[in-house]
């Protein structure tokens, strides 16, 4: 049960086995949860390269905050590329691998295309900060690792069928159809609509697995 203390902080009887947090702790989360918030509203608004006084602006604290909760810029980031894995999770939906191709490529298709979507801000903002982040790095790499894992699973069926290296081949094939580089390129290059795009990889797809229309 939380109580006040003579101190103004807020304190739980020992009863309840959790440790005490004060007020100040309690701010300096908060704070910390808003410049995170912050940056994150400015790369999704397209800002890949968010300055300090920018994200301090956004979040309504002082540039000196935002120093004092990150040691620098690049440690934000990795926070901010941490956040946008989490929310990609919630997309995320197993495909059964014994439902027939049809029903397993309609459903991979628009779970990548809605992945796709959600992090391409975070994912230009990455392509600006990566090179000099291990951490941004690591994290795009264990990204791609599982997104290539879902393939490789998703269409187990097919690629069953193959002897080893040619199942390897196809799944660089099948990678690189359904990978983020694609998908921009597609959208922005080309200009064409979310649902052209899904249309253009399902039918690539087939293409690589060699399955009618």
């Amino acid at each position: 049960m939380e109580q006040v203390a003579a101190d103004g902080q807020t304190a739980v009887d020992a009863d309840d086995g959790e440790a005490p947090v004060d007020g100040r702790t309690a701010r300096a989360h908060r704070t910390r949860a808003a410049i995170v918030e912050a940056c994150v509203a400015l790369v999704r608004a397209g800002d890949t390269r968010p300055t300090a006084p920018r994200i301090a602006e956004e979040a309504g604290v002082s540039v000196r905050s935002v120093f004092q909760h990150f040691d620098d810029l690049e440690t934000l980031f990795t926070m901010v590329a941490e956040r946008a894995v989490a929310e990609v999770v919630d997309l995320l939906h197993p495909i059964p691998a014994d439902l027939d191709f049809e029903d397993r490529l309609a459903r991979i298709v628009k779970q990548r295309a809605d992945v796709l979507e959600a992090i391409t801000p975070i994912r230009r903002a990455a392509a600006v900060h990566g090179p000099e982040s291990p951490a941004i790095r690591a994290q795009i790499a264990s990204g791609h690792a599982f997104f290539r894992g879902e393939l490789d699973q998703v269409f187990d069926q097919e690629l069953s069928r193959q002897p080893t290296a040619r199942r390897h081949h196809l799944l660089d094939m099948l990678d690189v159809v359904a990978t983020w580089g694609s998908w921009e390129a597609m959208r922005t290059l080309d200009g064409r609509s979310r649902d052209e795009s899904a249309t253009i990889m399902a039918d690539l797809i087939r293409l690589v697995l060699e399955m009618p229309a």
